[in-house]
């Protein structure tokens, strides 16, 4: 499932975390994220100490590129990295190096680029989501498992930013970026991430939210994301979607344009961008296609801040897959309950008379009291500790088999707080036995 074997990975993660252990405190590149990749590109972002003007290099060139963007934060200087030209499927090495092209450091630090869109290619991916504590061990599990990236669907922090200055939320995401273990794993893999709400501002926040603005800002600069939808808007939603092989990954921004008086989970804009989106794919060679919905799609109507509190708005989406022939060929990845969950479609159907059944795998938290949000779910779910102060430690992996004739699709749910990550989850609630999933998509 993946270039490495899985030991080879386990002791590259080990050299990454022991490079970065005894380096931390006196390092110039306080942390780098390297996300948004495709075949051909991908963008890297850091926070550098150094001073004077830094770039990048990739594997052996000579050539230093330099940041499209930086900017000042504490600590340091933001740098935001584009590559491009690069080749598909290929594992690259990159360093950072000052104004005359020496490395400001000896800390490995690699990704891999995804293999050329439209042909069948299988790989292994981990998603979670909710990380409330700063270095958890689902990190190192995550970097242990052979995965090409890892998804993250919601709440990188819970510093529940109200004021409107992208300095603070500069300030909560280095707090995260230089954890030891989230520090070691970027070294590793890359991280394609959407927010939620204790990352975009308040609890519960939405478009009212009196720090949309400087939290929008801090998505676009900071984070290494895919093209935006209207990328000259700084108010614009930060939905984008990428595609490995013959699957396709939708991302929508559930917060920043979120209606909770008209109870529209998205604005008219995101919703048919959503929808033309699902189309494409249908019709553009991606049999399977993942969309990440950052609140659970499970439960009946009530009143709450998932879909179960929209329901109207999830009728639409739900009845135009099944119009479209696209049930059973959409399935969602959702993060902000804080438990691990899978649905096989069948507690999982809101069209108007049936006839959607959307396969559900909830994966968290990352760090966090468990809580049981939607359901029930097929499958099971785990969210129960010993004590209400406790912490789980979870995380999904997702394991694509294409043959080019179909797509087989495994699921298991996983115990982090092993740093091992190879223990799949029991269920608590709804089900019996481990939280794992199998199904096949022609």
């Amino acid at each position: 499932m993946s270039f490495f074997p899985r030991p080879f990975h386990r002791l590259l993660f080990c050299i990454f975390a022991f490079a970065v252990c005894a380096g931390l405190h006196a390092a110039p590149v306080g942390w780098s994220w390297v996300g948004a990749v495709t075949a051909d590109a991908a963008v890297v972002t850091a926070r550098i100490e150094a001073a004077g003007p830094a770039g990048i290099r990739i594997g052996n060139s000579t050539t230093t590129l330099k940041p499209e963007l930086t900017a000042p934060m504490e600590g340091g200087v933001l740098h935001r990295f584009v590559l491009a030209g690069l080749k598909p499927d290929t594992a690259y090495a990159y360093r950072f190096v000052d104004a005359g092209g020496a490395p400001l450091d000896d800390e490995p630090r690699s990704f891999r680029t995804f293999p050329a869109p439209g042909k069948p290619a299988s790989f292994r991916f981990v998603v979670s989501s909710c990380a409330n504590g700063k270095d958890s061990p689902v990190f190192t599990a995550a970097a242990k498992q052979g995965a090409r990236f890892f998804l993250h669907t919601g709440d990188f922090h819970y510093y529940n930013i109200a004021e409107n200055r992208v300095e603070a939320f500069r300030a909560a995401y280095d707090a995260h970026l230089s954890s030891l273990r989230l520090r070691a794993m970027l070294a590793a893999i890359p991280l394609i991430y959407q927010w939620d709400d204790h990352d975009f501002g308040p609890n519960d926040s939405n478009k009212n939210s009196p720090s949309r603005e400087a939290s929008l800002r801090n998505y676009r600069e900071l984070v290494p994301h895919y093209p935006l939808t209207v990328a000259a808007d700084a108010n614009a939603p930060v939905d984008q979607a990428f595609t490995v092989g013959r699957v396709r990954f939708i991302l929508s921004d559930l917060r920043s344009q979120r209606d909770p008086d008209a109870l529209r989970m998205m604005s008219p804009t995101q919703d048919a961008w959503l929808r033309a989106q699902l189309l494409a794919a249908r019709d553009g060679g991606s049999p399977l296609i993942f969309w990440v919905s950052s609140v659970p799609w499970n439960g009946r109507a009530t009143k709450a801040d998932r879909w179960q509190g929209y329901p109207a708005h999830r009728a639409e989406i739900a009845d135009f897959i099944k119009a479209n022939g696209l049930a059973g060929k959409v399935v969602i990845l959702s993060g902000d309950a804080h438990m691990t969950a899978i649905d096989d479609g069948s507690r999982s159907d809101f069209a108007t008379g049936g006839g959607a059944p959307i396969r559900v795998f909830q994966a968290g938290p990352i760090a966090n009291v468990g809580s049981y949000k939607g359901g029930p779910y097929s499958h099971g779910a785990r969210y129960k500790t010993e004590s209400k102060k406790e912490h789980l430690h979870q995380f999904g992996v997702v394991d694509i088999e294409d043959d080019g004739k179909r797509i087989r699709v495994r699921w298991s749910g996983r115990q982090g707080a092993d740093g091992v990550g190879d223990e799949v989850l029991l269920s608590d609630r709804d089900a019996e036995g481990p939280i794992q999933f199998e199904f096949t998509v022609p």
